[in-house]
């Protein structure tokens, strides 16, 4: 398996390094007019000579043919995939995408166009399998206990540019869907937003009922639980076609396709939360 990438911010930088060493990167992909046009992988990382040659996403469908990924691991913004999505359908190149910032209408297209050109995408802004397993507790605690007061408290660095995040807006999404399954409405789940520091990454869910309180926290310690969750969702769409979210990566919850080499997932599930 040959991977892409695309984003060299700090967790792009670790998942660099981590899909080197796994002898899977083939290819680094900087923005055009990048500062990092040119350079030695292993100039960005501070370490020694790399022989991957970050290149630009000028002329891109070039670069693929060249490269040959089967992969692209998206570590950047959403634009990106707005921009070179059917350049990569072209080039038969399955995708994994975990940024934060798509529409309804963008997922939408994804999902015409990965039928239409037969590729694999996944679209995860919840890469690693701790907040997939939040996502999972969150939606059981409120089926539960839907007399409950629920609330989201989400942390992260001081320069995450999302707030709420993406995984937090997901997890009030579980929440409210445990909500629904017990007969309850709620149409707002508190988010709180915290930008800070360095915090890599922490989420909490607030249960609060008149006697007792239950706590539900999700801490990354380190950002290469992000590269670990990428590397797996590589894995996973290898030679897949479809539209994907990572419940199917982790084997979460129930797949609505039966062939999951042949058909992915609906667009509104990737909106919601695990069924």
């Amino acid at each position: 398996m040959k991977v892409a990438l695309i984003g060299l911010g700090t967790t792009g930088r670790i998942a660099a390094e981590y899909l080197y060493k796994k002898q899977a990167l083939s290819l680094v992909l900087c923005r055009e007019n990048s500062s990092e046009e040119g350079k030695d992988l292993g100039e960005i990382l501070h370490r020694p000579y790399m022989g991957i040659t970050v290149e630009t996403t000028a002329n891109l469908e070039e670069k693929l043919n060249k490269f040959k990924p089967d992969i692209l691991i998206d570590f950047s913004s959403p634009n990106f995939l707005r921009e070179h999505l059917s350049t990569l359908a072209r080039c038969h190149v399955n995708v994994v995408t975990a940024v934060t910032g798509y529409t309804q209408m963008d997922i939408k297209r994804v999902k015409v166009l990965a039928r239409k050109r037969q590729i694999g995408v996944v679209i995860a802004p919840n890469i690693t399998f701790g907040v997939n397993i939040l996502l999972v507790m969150a939606q059981i605690v409120a089926e539960l206990q839907s007399d409950y007061d629920f609330q989201v408290i989400d942390e992260n660095h001081r320069n995450k540019k999302d707030s709420p995040s993406g995984t937090a807006e997901k997890i009030a999404a579980a929440i409210k869907r445990g909500l629904e399954r017990s007969g309850e409405k709620n149409d707002s789940i508190p988010i709180h937003s915290i930008r800070a520091g360095d915090i890599i990454g922490r989420h909490k869910v607030l249960v609060c009922g008149k006697h007792d309180q239950i706590e539900i926290t999700h801490s990354a310690f380190s950002r290469t639980a992000y590269a670990e969750g990428a590397y797996k969702a590589a894995q996973f769409i290898y030679g897949r076609k479809g539209l994907y979210e990572m419940k199917d990566v982790f084997g979460l919850g129930k797949s609505s396709h039966s062939d999951e080499r042949a058909h992915g997932v609906d667009a509104v599930s990737l909106t919601g939360v695990y069924a």
